[in-house]
């Protein structure tokens, strides 16, 4: 309950044991194990033991939990990122000692009653790790002492042939200099050639607009036009599930490439509403936007929720168009850089190489996208290099410079072509300007300048 009191260190310094309810994201929490949940808390209680559930959620979603599942344990507010940190699982729980975690379970593998049938400290689960401490030195002196102690003695050894290394050090910088100049004009030749040879892409991105008859339209007279004139990229129109199979009998596929906005993170099942990605390929569509900070925001979907649909897509043979992006506050405290890479790092950088060439990164500045504000290109620019980056930091040079990378947020045919002659820029993910074939088009012809 939120009373502003500031319960960490009351909870990590009692003695004896303690079990944590963690559940980030109440509204999302499997319900369906309570029943396990309250039985533990039933056996906490007579046996002494703390029990907490630790949530970001609001009051409301608090006392809603406790109308279904009829809960009789304190909640305590915490920060909805640490939380994830501690344990993946919504919710999932862990059992601390004097302040220690010593054992934890997610919700479908939570302790069977079975388990509990005498004090912790008398069965396994509610065992300390064994004393580790001698473990621990032998690992410090093999670890640091040891090689310390090597280096100390070999620097006393070669400090009499200091001056003879500096010599030689000072005649390969200079054999070194005029290798890397060499080098860097042969790089800055490759770069270019491999720019050249990435895919350009300009995606559309419908959201939830058009009806369906609206959108076959504005799909013909998209296509119409790019058959008439051929775009110098690949081009792309991502809709809302209703229009998929109705807007690919219009398309000429070799012109005009078919996405879906979304799929599920289930292959199948009872799942109502939800569209799995082997029926997002039936359609006749190759492309699926993942990751949009809109998904995000308003249904709560996390790194891992992406990961599977990730997986999904790819294992059903769509590509994959995935987003990442920072939020006002988070460009405005210089967290830019850290947001993008732990977005990347949990839901894509799992994948191997192979799978890897079909994903699409478009990077959104979610401060950006529908609010008529535009990164400058230079701050585009910045982002997007960064990208490639930590991309050949994971995949190597050559994965990174083989791939394509998106720029979207509030693009339009007045600022497209300056965006897109930046060297890291690849094309374009593209909302409200898709929905008119001229504004769209105006995009599109960017790459002709």
């Amino acid at each position: 309950e939120k009373t502003g009191e500031d319960l960490t260190d009351s909870i990590l310094t009692k003695d004896g044991y303690t079990f944590l309810l963690i559940a980030p994201v109440l509204e999302r929490a499997d319900d369906s194990n309570f029943g396990e949940i309250d039985a533990i808390y039933e056996y906490a209680k007579e046996n002494g033991y703390g029990f907490y559930g630790l949530t970001a959620s609001t009051d409301k979603a608090v006392k809603h939990w406790r109308d279904i599942t009829g809960a009789e344990y304190p909640f305590y507010t915490t920060d909805g990122t640490t939380l994830k940190t501690i344990i993946r699982s919504n919710p999932g729980l862990v059992l601390l000692y004097k302040g220690t975690i010593i054992n934890k379970w997610s919700h479908n593998d939570l302790p069977k009653q079975a388990e509990l049938n005498a004090p912790l400290s008398l069965i396994e689960i509610g065992r300390e790790p064994e004393n580790e401490t001698w473990t621990k030195i032998v690992l410090i002196l093999i670890c640091y002492i040891f090689p310390l102690t090597l280096l100390i003695v070999a620097d006393r050894i070669w400090s009499w042939t200091r001056w003879v290394r500096k010599r030689e050090e000072w005649l390969k910088q200079k054999e070194q200099w005029i290798i890397q100049k060499e080098q860097s004009n042969r790089l800055y030749q490759l770069l270019k050639r491999k720019r050249q040879m990435r895919k350009k892409i300009v995606a559309g991105n419908w959201k939830m607009n058009e009806t369906l008859q609206e959108g076959v339209a504005l799909a013909k007279e998209i296509n119409e036009s790019l058959k008439a004139e051929k775009p110098n990229c690949d081009v792309v129109i991502c809709t809302p599930f209703i229009h998929l199979a109705s807007v690919a009998q219009v398309l000429d596929s070799n012109v005009v490439g078919l996405g879906a906005e979304n799929c599920a993170d289930k292959e199948k099942g009872a799942y109502t509403g939800e569209v799995s990605a082997a029926m997002v390929k039936s359609t006749g569509a190759q492309y699926v936007i993942l990751g949009h900070s809109e998904r995000r925001q308003y249904y709560g979907e996390t790194a891992e929720i992406l990961k599977e649909k990730v997986k999904l897509a790819l294992a059903n043979g769509l590509k994959v168009i995935f987003c990442c992006g920072e939020t006002l506050e988070e460009r405005e405290a210089g967290k830019q850089n850290e947001v993008v890479k732990a977005e990347l790092e949990g839901s894509v950088f799992n994948l191997s190489a192979e799978e890897w060439k079909s994903i699409i990164l478009a990077y959104e500045p979610i401060w950006a996208i529908g609010t008529g504000k535009t990164a400058t290109s230079d701050q585009a620019q910045e982002m997007l290099a960064y990208i490639r980056s930590i991309v050949a930091e994971k995949y190597g040079n050559e994965v990174a410079e083989d791939t394509s990378i998106l720029y979207g947020g509030s693009c339009k045919a007045s600022n497209a072509p300056e965006l897109f002659a930046k060297p890291d820029i690849d094309g374009g993910l593209i909302g409200g300007a898709s929905l008119k074939a001229a504004d769209f088009k105006g995009i599109i012809d960017a790459w002709k300048k």
